[in-house]
């Protein structure tokens, strides 16, 4: 009875399972003014450092820019920066104002975008999107135009190039952009075959574009919309649309049916005559 007594007394002492809880002692690190002081001196030959070596490298020759690579299609453009930057000193290549020479260079009339990257160690790229001319725009004078609006340059009747001519009877004094929208839309829906067949393009009424196609006097109205569908339309009904003879212009704005005029004998050597003139 004694011995049963004495283990059940030890066991009454054993400790519990699990992890021990222990008390962490936080001790405070007090910063003496010599720590400081090396710290702050630390810190301040890291800058004077700094410093010296970026002045190192804003004057050394080595980082003066003395090639620029022009890269465009068109020669006009490349010589126009070339002249440029003839005479002008870029200075050092860390120092060069990208974004300034940037807007620079855009406002060139045919440019459409151009961007710039630093190559080291003297030698910055110009890479320069133009301007595609799509029409010409007769507003006093005849105008290369984009799909823009912009202007790009003013020619002459003998240098016509290929491309639609876009006129107005108000001379696009207003409603230009809304106008030119409809132009574009127009030549957007089209064919690239229906698009090469195209002389003038009339912008005069509104909401209607009249196509006058080369080699033809006869006007074609097609609206503000379908343009594709009513080209089609002209050329499968072609040989029906001769059996009228000469025509002023064939109307497809109403669905289901064409509008047609004839035209006038002293009307067509009227309008002969002005083409002459104005070509």
């Amino acid at each position: 009875m004694a011995v049963s007594s004495i283990f059940s007394q030890q066991t009454s002492y054993r400790r519990k399972r699990g992890k021990i809880a222990t008390k962490k002692i936080h001790r405070k690190i007090k910063l003496k003014w010599g720590h400081m002081m090396i710290a702050f001196m630390l810190l301040v030959g890291f800058f004077y450092g700094f410093s010296r070596l970026y002045l190192l490298f804003i004057s050394w020759e080595k980082f003066v820019i003395n090639k620029v690579e022009i890269i465009c299609q068109k020669q006009e453009i490349r010589k126009d920066f070339q002249h440029y930057f003839e005479k002008r000193y870029l200075g050092n290549i860390l120092l060069l104002d990208i974004e300034n020479l940037q807007e620079q260079l855009a406002k060139h009339t045919w440019i459409k975008d151009v961007h710039i990257r630093k190559l080291f160690p003297s030698t910055i790229r110009i890479e320069a999107t133009e301007r595609i001319p799509i029409a010409l725009l007769e507003k006093e004078g005849y105008f290369l135009i984009d799909k823009d609006g912009i202007l790009l340059q003013k020619i002459s009747p003998s240098d016509k190039p290929d491309l639609p001519l876009l006129i107005d009877a108000n001379r696009f004094q207003r409603d230009k952009d809304r106008k030119l929208a409809l132009a574009w839309a127009c030549l957007d829906n089209l064919e690239a075959s229906a698009r090469d067949q195209i002389n003038v393009m009339d912008l005069t009424e509104y909401e209607n574009v009249s196509l006058r196609l080369k080699d033809s006097e006869t006007w074609l109205k097609l609206g503000d919309s379908y343009f594709k569908e009513k080209f089609e339309s002209y050329a499968k009904n072609l040989a029906l649309f001769k059996t009228y003879g000469p025509l002023e212009y064939i109307d497809f704005r109403y669905e289901g049916r064409f509008v047609l005029r004839p035209i006038l004998q002293k009307k067509r050597n009227n309008a002969l005559d002005s083409e002459k003139e104005a070509f």
